[in-house]
């Protein structure tokens, strides 16, 4: 039976995105390059969103229009229905390789050496670039890194991390249910994180006020944390946190927040996808205090 509906033909090939656009023409990515795939017809679109839906227990519909959602296989859909995507229903499926890259994938010997020298002397770490650089696929394998003798707990929004490691309390974020109410946020999870006794900070991604927890937790002695943010260089990251912390802490100075990232990041590691797909370590900034 089939899992996906009428994107089963392009969910069990090798593209890394499956995008289905408002007309129903399906697109597919595969290493770097975008094409179009085939089409699908509105019931056909609607009988889609619908098995996707079913299998993360989300719902989409007018009330709540837009969804982003992990499905079994490991990958992470966006739906986004009208009135918000103007020319009818969208959906992007995000494919990720099955099992954990090794670090060379990314890089040389030398950046190798490198980077697992920082996970193991516990700096805490910002994994940077842009969407689909391969941040989320670094970030596992760094963590791969960590001995198994430590205790991890790992705040996502939605589950892509896919740690190999024997100790790991997984947290999930929650949106407010119908009545508006229910809301568990990044923020809520990385307070409560601290008194899960981690060894280990792992936060999937870092995009809002939680910053300033996760910080703060980093100064206090809980060394050793991994993350991810979207930012376009290493330096471009630390400026983009300071701007997150900003936004939802505005009676802090930029200066204060400034000290503060400095203060408790200690590497931010920058990938970038190439013109034929592939991803890779472009920079490794070690952060001195200000």
């Amino acid at each position: 039976m089939p899992q996906f509906g009428a994107l089963d033909p392009w969910m069990q090939g090798d593209a890394q995105e499956v995008m289905v656009t408002g007309d129903g023409t399906v697109w597919t990515e595969e290493n770097g390059s975008v094409c179009r795939a085939g089409s699908l017809t509105p019931v056909q679109v609607s009988q889609s969103i619908e098995r996707i839906t079913r299998f993360s227990g989300r719902r989409v519909d007018l009330t709540s229009p837009v969804v982003d959602l992990h499905l079994p296989d490991g990958s992470r859909a966006c739906i986004v229905l009208p009135p918000v995507a103007v020319d009818g229903p969208t959906i992007c499926v995000r494919r990720f390789a099955r099992g954990v890259l090794p670090l060379g994938a990314f890089a040389g010997l030398e950046d190798v050496r490198r980077l697992r020298s920082l996970v193991t002397d516990r700096a805490n770490i910002v994994v940077s670039g842009a969407t689909s650089s391969g941040k989320t696929s670094l970030l596992n394998s760094l963590a791969r890194c960590v001995p198994v003798r430590e205790r991890l707990v790992l705040i996502e929004d939605t589950t892509e991390l896919q740690l190999e490691h024997p100790h790991v309390v997984r947290l999930q974020t929650r949106p407010p249910g119908a009545e508006g109410t229910g809301e568990i946020t990044a923020q809520h999870l990385v307070r409560a994180s601290m008194r899960l006794r981690p060894d280990r900070l792992v936060v999937g991604e870092v995009r809002g006020g939680e910053v300033v927890d996760m910080l703060l937790a980093l100064t206090s002695g809980h060394d050793g944390c991994l993350s991810t943010i979207h930012a376009r260089s290493a330096a471009d990251a630390l400026d983009r946190m300071v701007t997150l912390a900003l936004r939802d802490h505005p009676q802090f100075t930029a200066a204060t927040m400034g000290a503060l990232v400095h203060g408790a990041v200690d590497a931010v590691v920058h990938v970038r996808r190439g013109p034929r797909g592939a991803r890779s370590v472009a920079e490794i900034l070690e952060v001195r205090s200000a």
